[in-house]
Parts: C-alpha cells; sequence; structure tokens
C-alpha cells in the first residue's frame, strides 16, 4: 500500500525559526524532522512512499535524497502540478493522483510523529477507510471528531471555539480513491484554502469512516513551543 506524505506547506507560524527552509525538515534533536515520520512508515513496512512538497522543494527534495531506505521514495513538486494559488490540505492527494497504486492508500500530514503501530494499523485494517483520532487536552487546536455509536465519523468541525469533546483529527487516514471525485470538485474553504476535512465530510455522508484511536504517542508539529516539547521527547523516547 501506498502512502502520501503531505509536506507542501510554508509552516507560517513557524517562519521566524528558520525560514528558507519548510518547517518539515527543520532540524530537531539533530535530524530534519520529517526524518522522524519517515523511520516510522519504513518500520510500518511501507514499500512506496510519496512526498509531496513545495514550498522550498528544492530543499525538500534534498534532505529526502540524504535520507537512506530500502523503500522507494517519490518526490511530488505540488507547485509544479497544481499551481502556488491552489493551497490547503487536499492539495498534495490531488498532486500524487496519478503516482497512487492500487485503491487504498494511507494519506499523512509530515509534521507530526507517529509509532509505528499506529502506521501498520492504517496499513492493515480490513477496514476501507479511516481516520485516526487522539484525546488531546486542547481541541480547539485541531479538528475536532464527532462519532456515531459505531465509531463512525459523523463530521469533523475545525477548531471550534466550544469543542464538543476533545477527540481530534490527526492528520492520518486510510482512503479509497472514491475521495477523488470529490476532491476535484471542491470548494475553497473560508480561509480560502481546499480542506482534505470539506471533502471527508462530504465522503461520510454516504461511506463509513472508521475513527481509529492512536495507541502510540502523537506530536505536532505547529507552534515555536513545539520544537521543545519535540526536542525533549527525541532525546528521551523511541517511536
Amino acid at each position: 500500500m501506498d502512502i502520501i506524505i503531505a509536506a507542501a506547506g510554508k509552516g507560517t507560524r513557524l517562519r521566524g525559526w528558520q525560514p528558507d527552509i519548510p518547517k518539515h525538515i527543520i532540524p530537531i534533536a539533530g535530524r530534519p524532522f520529517l526524518y522522524y515520520l519517515l523511520d516510522a512508515v519504513v518500520a510500518a513496512q511501507f514499500h512506496r512512499i510519496i512526498v509531496v512538497g513545495g514550498y522550498h522543494f528544492e530543499k525538500l527534495q534534498q534532505a529526502i535524497d540524504q535520507y537512506h531506505s530500502e523503500a522507494t521514495i517519490i518526490m511530488v513538486n505540488q507547485f509544479t502540478t497544481l499551481g502556488e494559488q491552489n493551497y490547503g490540505t487536499a492539495c498534495p492527494l490531488l498532486a500524487a493522483k496519478t503516482l497512487i497504486q492500487g485503491d487504498r492508500f494511507v494519506y499523512t500530514m509530515g509534521d507530526q510523529l507517529l509509532a509505528t503501530e499506529d502506521l501498520q494499523t492504517m496499513q492493515m485494517s480490513t477496514r476501507e477507510m479511516l481516520l485516526a483520532t487522539y484525546e488531546h487536552a486542547e481541541p480547539q487546536r485541531f479538528g475536532v471528531v464527532e462519532v456515531t455509536a459505531d465509531h463512525l465519523v459523523r463530521r469533523i468541525i475545525e477548531k471550534p471555539s466550544q469543542p464538543s469533546s476533545q477527540l481530534v483529527n490527526v492528520g492520518l487516514y486510510t482512503l479509497t480513491k472514491a475521495i477523488f471525485p470529490i476532491l476535484q470538485q471542491l470548494p475553497s474553504s473560508r480561509r480560502g484554502e481546499f480542506e482534505i476535512t470539506d471533502a471527508l465530510n462530504q465522503l461520510a455522508e454516504h461511506q463509513p469512516i472508521q475513527a481509529v484511536p492512536l495507541q502510540g504517542q502523537w506530536l505536532d508539529l505547529g507552534r515555536p513551543e513545539d520544537i521543545l516539547a519535540l526536542e525533549q521527547f527525541l532525546t528521551t523516547a523511541q517511536l
């Protein structure tokens, strides 16, 4: 099964840290941050990895070229494929569409740490479509996931001021190609971006998406203060 890793964004909230490189390769504990996710992906036995870049693509490409693995890593430049005017979490999937082999695939964001066991769950599950969730103390920072009694995704509410629960969307999915007709007709959000969560909300209305809680550690690189937390974690623990 293929895995697509989104690494095209500018990382606006981290631009003051190292403004001339993608946030996905900011050095954390002595290595480009994306390497830790790649380590877990390779350990989970994904053999085809599609990394979609955009902002300072050549620097991301250089970092990937220096990452040594037996897995096949394919680079895609989202800005070349879709143009710089198209932005948002749905765009990396559209940029990678023609390269995906098989009907099912895993899609994740490149600015987070994930445990090997959770990546294996997404790959090995017999469910067609999955969405990984996590209980977070600050759910208002993320997309809050509302689920049915059978743990099927009802909808995702982005950064609600009054979250209905602490169950958040971590940006890790197993999907089928049924997502692409929706993506190709997707309107931009209020932020002017094309959001994968908007597409998933549409998909969930007529196809089951199973909500799956993460079993391992999850850490997100979204703010400057996250860098210290990641440094501390990576020097004392292993995914």
